[in-house]
């Protein structure tokens, strides 16, 4: 109770109040042998009822739309489905032309920015299946298609907080994802910009895909409530 009063800035007799008042109802229990308390089964079932109703397209849409406007590219929100990339949500900019394929709804995940954001922090038994040798096959000239490669890949994007698909899925795009995860860490979807290399140069790369990553961070807050932990990027070469 003096932590919380300390913490909260309370007097000791109102934050002694308040934990009663909350422990009438079962969201905090005091636990006699300890002097502690702790949370209850009521503030579980809030969660519970709130994890279930969660939509993470509503929650990312206005993060989206404002990372579009900010880039003037098209903005991605993907999960991962079977070994894919199932696409959920896409926020065209205004003022471009969009250079992203419409017909591939779903994609490979070894072959997309989405992908293999999502791969990289995931535990191993789920990542081993998606990449089974027999299912890497080239999409494009640039695609890797080396169990080796995409794993030093993984350690890179871990790195740096994003993922880049460098001309591995469409030739002539160039696309930054970051994952976004639950209060688990586990991944939820990514989000990711895409945009010709005329135009996302990359000489750009690590600004925007820091901007991605910062991105990514905030809906990660927004959904579970803990900030997405990042090491601070370094310098990534791109060939």
């Amino acid at each position: 109770m003096a932590e919380v009063a300390r913490q909260l800035s309370l007097s000791p007799s109102t934050a002694h109040r308040l934990l009663t008042t909350l422990q009438e109802r079962g969201f905090v229990r005091f636990e006699r042998r300890t002097g502690r308390w702790l949370v209850g089964r009521s503030a579980l079932d809030v969660g519970a009822s709130y994890a279930a109703t969660r939509d993470i397209v509503a929650l990312a849409q206005p993060f989206m739309h404002r990372a579009s406007a900010l880039c003037g590219e098209t903005i991605n929100l993907g999960l991962l489905e079977d070994s894919h990339v199932t696409f959920l949500y896409r926020v065209e900019p205004r003022t471009r032309r969009s250079y992203v394929p419409e017909s591939r709804i779903r994609i490979p995940a070894y072959g997309s920015s989405i992908g293999k954001a999502l791969l990289s922090i995931l535990p191993e038994r789920e990542v081993q299946p998606c990449l089974r040798q027999d299912m890497l096959v080239s999409l494009t000239p640039h695609t890797l298609v080396s169990q080796n490669a995409l794993r030093q890949e993984f350690e890179t994007i871990r790195r740096d907080g994003y993922a880049i698909d460098n001309q591995e899925n469409t030739l002539g795009l160039r696309c930054l994802a970051a994952a976004i995860s639950d209060e688990y860490r586990r991944p939820v979807a990514a989000l990711s910009m895409a945009g010709p290399i005329e135009r996302l140069k990359l000489q750009q790369v690590a600004q925007l895909g820091g901007m991605i990553a910062s991105l990514a961070g905030e809906i990660t807050t927004a959904w579970s409530g803990r900030p997405m932990r990042r090491e601070t990027p370094a310098t990534r070469t791109v060939k």
